[in-house]
């Protein structure tokens, strides 16, 4: 659900992270990664680059519960298959099966498909201006389409949410412990609440490395007018 800004050319040392011994390049992720021992670089630089969030739910990542994941799956493009600009890091370990579903989320429920291009490449997110352009979401924790999308536009937005599963009941249970058991709860007590939802907006746009960041800043946002 979050833009990853790529730098514009990949790490000096991405090509030795992703050689084999003893000394071959690898193009071919699903064949070589056991055989890859600086993969753990490799992953730890995408985290880093994404302030420790999953790239598709947001929810916090480490080098022990996060896995490296191909934008364009390796079953469609081998050769992109260790390409900087093809490669995310999603949680994974973390991950357990919704128990009104029975299924995971994130890449574990997408498998090989192919995501809608549009949302991941465009950098589409809130600012202290306006709020994310492709997504709105509900005090019930879910992410959903914006309202008044062209209908092209709002079906690529529903196939993103429904092949990566970002609402997960799991997932939908963890942005509660932020938005409903404690932002929420405390605007009660404040007299000033527009006052209170600005701060918190605020606070939350400029922390990059705040878990479910996108969903809560497009919670908040109607509350101080933005749209």
């Amino acid at each position: 659900m979050q833009y990853i800004k790529k730098q514009n050319t990949e790490p000096a040392d991405w090509n030795n992270w992703f050689t084999v011994p003893p000394n071959r390049r690898s193009y071919d992720y699903g064949a070589d990664d056991r055989s890859l021992p600086d993969l753990r670089l490799a992953k730890s630089f995408l985290i880093n680059e994404q302030h420790s969030l999953c790239a598709y739910c947001q929810q916090k990542i480490t080098l022990e519960n996060a896995s490296i994941e191909h934008v364009t799956p390796k079953e469609h493009n081998k050769e992109l298959s260790t390409n900087y600009f093809n490669l995310v890091a999603v949680c994974k370990k973390q991950q357990v099966l919704d128990p009104l579903t029975g299924n995971l989320h994130c890449d574990s429920t997408r498998g090989s498909e192919l995501l809608p291009p549009l949302i991941f490449y465009s950098n589409a997110q809130s600012t202290d201006q306006n709020l994310n352009k492709y997504f709105s979401a509900y005090s019930t924790r879910e992410v959903v389409p914006k309202h008044r999308l062209d209908m092209n536009t709002k079906n690529q937005v529903e196939a993103f949410i429904s092949q990566l599963n970002l609402n997960h009941s799991i997932i939908k249970n963890k942005r509660a412990k932020d938005v409903l058991t404690g932002i929420s709860i405390a605007a009660n007590s404040v007299a000033d609440k527009q006052r209170y939802w600005r701060a918190q907006y605020t606070r939350i746009l400029l922390d990059l490395g705040h878990p479910f960041r996108e969903y809560l800043l497009v919670y908040i946002g109607p509350k101080i007018g933005l749209n």
